[in-house]
């Protein structure tokens, strides 16, 4: 990302002291991650084979990157080397040459020689990159059986339903070079969802495009509308029968809503695409009301047909209502349904995650091997050995015992890890989608522990009684809309009990902040919690009862807290961070009488938006800030406040900027070193180079700092914690690669 280019007036009105602003300038040796956790619970977006060993297989995952299996998915192997974009739409492996690899991401095309050790971004041809969009999101890749040194390329974000270009790009040398070959012949907002090439001629093309299938018989020359039979033209997938060259089949999405007709399904065609025949049979047909979200009709969206036998095709259903795979073996005339995931006639093996069904978002079958298929969920990933006859699980491995671990398939985004403070060995991790787990072995092994809950799926954070450590309270909630609460247990999380809702005085909001006050009586525990568009809220009595702490805090604090920080040293110190624009109040925030009345301590602060808060060393006196980036349209003339790393060695008083960065999303202060500070840095996915730096470390009170990146396979960082048993040993949450462990040598050893 380098180091961020700040406005002359955002450099005059920060309040400076003691060392310059340095940016992160060398690699450092020390730290290195091993990462952990339960295995899949991520959104598997790409799969394919390769397509002489039948055990490798590939995956893309839409913000984790590209997973590597050598044995069919027992194991995994991340490598996200020289990604600059993580979000891996599709994955196109040459047809001869096993090690050359292209993937097409929202970013556009990055290519490996050698099986995806390394990548390098391929932009020749491409508009130039977007900092604030997807110039030419890359939804799809076909090679030229025949001349795999042709390649095709589609323009979109079909997921999404967004950024059609009407554009197809050609390369003539293997992906380096691209040069579009379809710009006003498609229809200008077309999205190109696939491609494929005759497999026995490289001069016939089809396009599947959400403005219908095109079709181009010199090699991609010329394109032409090719619709004919289909009922409207929302085309999804295609899939050639190697075995017969001139028959294809086509996925159709469903457009129609209840009372309307269902209107999609599979089409074949049998003159290589000019016409086309429905092929529905018996597939399931569900209409979804117009209220409810398109995953509740009936999609069949991916195809793959027996390279051996025209006839034999797999389609997979998004539908969460209908969710799975249906085979059929003549054609698409009947299907039958090949997943069986509940029931007494059961043909699958689901894994540790059974809070979803298994809608089907990507299918491949193996070319050397064609009755292994795989398709990734949502939140799993399923192999066939047997031609869809059974199925097994290939993102985890289960345990007699009930417990699971990961086996390096981790497609998780975290929240947070807090670690028992009386058993160092028990962690509990904190995710979205797959909400809270529990380990008792330091990482190696999980159980969820999420009974009770209302927001089963996401847990924010955890706290923990310090003398009754079964004792726990946790944020849960949305993290894709404002709702949340917080629950008790005291079982050690076996069981939970919703405490903080509106009934109790909680106003529903999410609840990413939890405080325990330790000095607070171990039968009235004092809490303290905040709730985004609400503020902050206290409970004195374990979270039985809430009340308000905002006394006069504006109200754009109260709408967005990202901080919290109560002080060791007195209970009715409390210090709040707040996001948003500085000029409409953002910033950071104490009371000194427990929240009754409140001064900003911030003012004279020029700053982007704050993301987190931290303390020094045994005390408040000594603050951090991580800080994104802000392009500030709330002033005129608008203006960049800068991002980085903010030190405060006064509790507030004057601040000093340690490091130019445009995002900067998580903080750990050392605590018994007052000069060593870690910072986490992350950046959004929606834009083509988003790849962040990882995490800086300076040993020197901000005056240099190190990239401490060494195992760690993607640099986009949610959280950072320091372990309360051994100040050596860190652990960095992840928005894609779940959780990391971390030793760093030089840290100041436990007393």
């Amino acid at each position: 990302m380098g180091s961020t280019t700040i406005c002359g007036l955002a450099l005059a009105l920060l309040v400076l002291a003691g060392s310059a602003v340095t940016a992160a300038e060398a690699d450092g040796a020390a730290l290195a991650w091993t990462r952990i956790g339960p295995g899949g619970g991520g959104w598997i977006q790409s799969v394919a084979w390769d397509p002489h060993a039948p055990e490798t297989l590939y995956v893309g995952c839409d913000v984790g990157g590209f997973y590597v299996s050598t044995d069919s998915g027992r194991h995994y192997e991340i490598r996200n080397a020289g990604l600059r974009n993580f979000f891996v739409e599709c994955i196109a492996v040459h047809p001869r040459d096993r090690n050359t690899i292209l993937l097409g991401t929202e970013g556009g095309i990055f290519r490996s020689t050698n099986q995806g050790q390394t990548w390098q971004w391929q932009r020749q041809g491409f508009p130039e990159v977007a900092r604030y969009g997807c110039s030419a999101p890359v939804a799809c890749i076909a090679f030229d059986p025949q001349q795999p040194d042709t390649v095709f390329a589609g323009i979109g974000r079909p997921r999404w339903g967004k950024d059609g270009k009407g554009q197809i790009l050609r390369s003539p040398d293997g992906g380096r070079s691209w040069r579009d070959v379809a710009t006003g012949q498609l229809p200008a907002d077309a999205i190109v969802s696939d491609l494929k090439v005759k497999p026995d001629d490289g001069r016939i093309i089809l396009a599947a495009t959400s403005r219908g299938v095109f079709r181009s018989a010199d090699g991609g020359g010329s394109w032409a509308s090719a619709n004919q039979g289909l009922p409207h033209t929302a085309a999804q997938e295609l899939a050639f029968a190697p075995s017969a060259p001139a028959t294809v089949y086509l996925s159709l999405a469903t457009t129609a809503r209840d009372p309307e007709p269902w209107n999609g399904g599979v089409f074949c065609s049998q003159d290589a695409g000019l016409t086309w025949e429905a092929r529905c049979g018996d597939l399931p047909t569900r209409i979804a009301r117009r209220d409810q979200s398109p995953y509740m009709a009936s999609n069949l969206k991916e195809i793959a047909v027996d390279p051996r036998d025209p006839l034999t095709l797999y389609v997979g259903n998004q539908s969460w209502v209908a969710a799975g795979v249906w085979k059929s073996t003549d054609g698409g005339r009947q299907w039958a349904r090949s997943t069986r995931h509940s029931g007494a006639d059961t043909n699958f093996d689901y894994g540790w995650i059974r809070d979803w069904g298994p809608a089907v978002e990507c299918m491949a079958i193996c070319p050397a091997r064609p009755d292994r298929l795989v398709f990734g969920t949502s939140g799993h990933l399923f192999l066939s050995d047997d031609a869809g006859t059974t199925w097994k699980q290939r993102y985890c491995e289960e345990l007699p015992d009930g417990r699971f671990t990961g086996t390096g398939l981790e497609v998780t985004c975290a929240h947070d890890l807090v670690q028992d403070p009386r058993r160092p060995a028990r962690l509990y991790l904190c995710y979205a989608d797959i909400g809270l787990l529990l380990s008792e072995d330091g990482g190696k092994s999980f159980r969820r522990r999420n009974e009770g809950m209302k927001y089963r799926g996401n847990t924010f954070t955890v706290a923990i009684d310090p003398t009754t450590p079964d004792t726990l309270w946790a944020t849960t909630g949305q993290w894709e809309s404002n709702q949340g609460d917080v629950c008790r247990s005291t079982d050690g999380g076996g069981s939970w009990q919703v405490v903080g809702r509106p009934e109790t005085g909680l106003p529903v909001g999410q609840t990413r902040h939890l405080v325990l006050d330790p000095r607070s009586p171990p039968d009235a525990r004092r809490l303290l919690v905040t709730s985004k568009g609400n503020g902050l809220y206290e409970s004195v009595d374990g979270g039985l009862a809430w009340r308000s702490l905002c006394g006069d805090l504006p109200g754009a604090v109260c709408s967005q807290p990202v901080g919290l920080l109560l002080d060791p040293a007195d209970g009715r110190h409390l210090l709040l961070a707040a996001g948003g624009s500085v000029a409409k109040g953002a910033g950071l925030y104490e009371t000194r009488d427990g929240g009754t009345t409140w001064r900003r301590v911030s003012a004279d602060l020029n700053v982007g938006e704050i993301q987190c808060l931290a303390a020094g060393a045994g005390d408040v006196g000594t603050l951090y800030l991580g800080v994104r980036e802000l392009y500030d349209r709330a002033v005129t003339p608008n203006v960049m406040r800068p991002g980085g790393v903010f030190a405060s060695r006064d509790g507030g008083a004057s601040w000093q900027r340690l490091l130019d960065h445009p995002f900067v999303s998580a903080l750990a202060a050392s605590p018994r070193d007052r000069q060593t500070v870690y910072a986490g840095t992350t950046d959004h996915p929606y834009h083509d180079d988003y790849r962040a730096e990882g995490i800086l470390k300076t040993s020197d009170g901000g005056q240099t700092w190190t990239h401490e990146n060494t195992g760690l396979s993607l640099p986009q960082i949610a959280f950072l914690r320091i372990s309360p048993h051994d100040p050596a040993i860190l652990y960095a949450g992840s928005s894609g690669n779940s959780i990391f462990s971390g030793r760093d040598p030089a840290a100041a050893p436990p007393p």
